[in-house]
């Protein structure tokens, strides 16, 4: 029976892929549970990615051993990288802050038991702030979709400097109504 071509199990391939495998102090391009093969939009927690890359060996982007996580990356290539969204709650703050000092900026903290990684989809309940916020891609495009918390003023915040491996060197953003955004990020 060790040889048996019996295929009565139901799972598929896909199901056994773990993304988190070979998170730690990984580059910041290897981990995209939220995106399809060979797509343009690659979205992924980031946990230090404001750390940029200024030696061009940085671990920066997920580290699976990391509790707080500063916000979600929409590019994850080799030579590009970033435009970070944060959904927060409360007093907007400007600087994502410190793995050890989380208080200090727009990070906010969470737990594996809350994380959800799988091939194309991405969530995670940001503790700090009481948002859920859950990832996914098609080819060229990307959807974050974040449940607020009822009675508390909610914000993105969308970080366009340097990080996650590519350095901004020009960017620009404008609030075009309630629902729509536009702008660019040149990188080097």
């Amino acid at each position: 029976m060790g040889c048996s071509t019996s295929t009565s199990s139901t799972k598929a391939l896909v199901d056994y892929v773990d993304p988190n495998i070979g998170t730690a102090h990984c580059r910041w391009f290897f981990y995209t549970p939220a995106a399809i093969p060979f797509g343009m939009a690659k979205l992924a927690p980031s946990t230090d990615a404001h750390l940029g890359n200024p030696g061009g060996w940085q671990a920066v982007g997920y580290d699976f051993r990391h509790t707080s996580i500063e916000g979600f990356a929409n590019f994850h290539e080799f030579q590009v990288g970033g435009v970070v969204f944060a959904p927060t709650v409360g007093e907007l703050q400007t600087v994502p802050g410190e793995l050890e000092n989380p208080d200090g900026g727009y990070r906010s903290r969470f737990d594996k038991k809350d994380e959800v990684a799988a091939p194309g989809y991405y969530s995670v309940l940001l503790k700090d702030y009481g948002v859920k916020a859950e990832l996914t891609a098609m080819k060229r495009v990307g959807f974050h979709r974040y449940t607020y918390p009822e009675g508390k003023p909610a914000s993105i915040l969308i970080d366009l400097r340097e990080g996650n491996g590519s350095n901004a060197y020009d960017s620009y953003i404008r609030k075009v109504d309630d629902y729509t955004v536009e702008g660019y990020r040149y990188v080097r």
